[in-house]
């Protein structure tokens, strides 16, 4: 079983100008053509088994379209994120569409949708209707795609929300934030409320840190992911197999049997 609980696709007909525009804007090399057939192949020649499926409005105006099309893609291998922006009106009436359609999550991109994850007066509205209706929430963290001044979401944010809403499961991308793992040390590692997933860290992250990461926050709650299409699929999988601090067993938890019973048995 491998599950990739950090993919990202788009409709046929916006999906190269999405690419291409979020290339241009994170500096960031892309992998396929970020539409359904397409991953649907890649996880076909990788051996995954389910993709999550993260959608992301840059604008308010954007989350009804986005949120109905996630709702009428028919794949019975996709487990569905959906959008929502703090400046969007009608969000638990959208949160309850969402999850009677199955929705089992929302993503937030802090650096596109320009907002801070701990700000209270904008945010914890969105966590508390979240929490009511038990959707897990998906939050890109780190730098993008290096830290920087202007970063919009860190560890020690996400920490903080994790300790005001001890009740939301949380997961925390690129295993806890992208070339902040000296702070995902400090601040998140060891959250009981908070799961942490792996893409785009192999290829950057010092496996000693790594090592420190995983063994204190609990091997059970680490998830594997690839970041499609900003990541390559068959890239993560191999470097997940061959963590050489990992046993047999607990690679094979990353790789999907954590992710299937958080997401398939819940």
């Amino acid at each position: 079983m491998i599950i990739d609980t950090h993919t990202h696709i788009f409709p046929d007909e916006q999906a190269a100008a999405i690419l291409n525009r979020t290339a241009r804007l994170f500096n960031v090399p892309t992998f396929g053509t970020g539409t359904a057939a397409d991953l649907l192949q890649r996880m076909n020649a990788c051996g995954i088994d389910r993709s999550v499926i993260h959608m992301v409005a840059p604008l308010p105006s954007q989350v009804l379209p986005t949120n109905t099309w996630l709702i009428q893609l028919d794949r019975d291998r996709f487990i569905k994120f959906g959008t929502l922006h703090p400046a969007h009106a009608g969000f638990k009436d959208e949160i309850g569409r969402l999850r009677d359609h199955g929705v089992q999550g929302i993503k937030f991109q802090p650096d596109i949708q320009q907002f801070s994850p701990d700000d209270k007066p904008g945010m914890y509205p969105l966590y508390e209707a979240m929490c009511a209706s038990g959707l897990t929430v998906m939050f890109h963290v780190g730098g993008e795609p290096l830290p920087g001044p202007d970063d919009r979401s860190k560890p020690s944010m996400i920490a903080r929300v994790a300790r005001d809403f001890p009740d939301m499961s949380i997961i925390a991308a690129h295993l806890g934030g992208l070339n902040m793992w000296d702070d995902v040390l400090i601040h998140l590692a060891g959250l009981p409320n908070v799961f942490l997933e792996s893409s785009l860290s192999y290829d950057y992250i010092k496996p000693a840190v790594a090592e420190n990461i995983i063994r204190r926050h609990g091997h059970k709650k680490i998830f594997f992911g690839s970041d499609y299409p900003f990541g390559d699929i068959a890239r993560a999988v191999y470097a997940a197999r061959n963590v050489g601090f990992l046993t047999e067993a607990q690679r094979a938890d990353i790789l999907g049997l954590n992710a299937e019973r958080f997401f398939m048995t819940a």
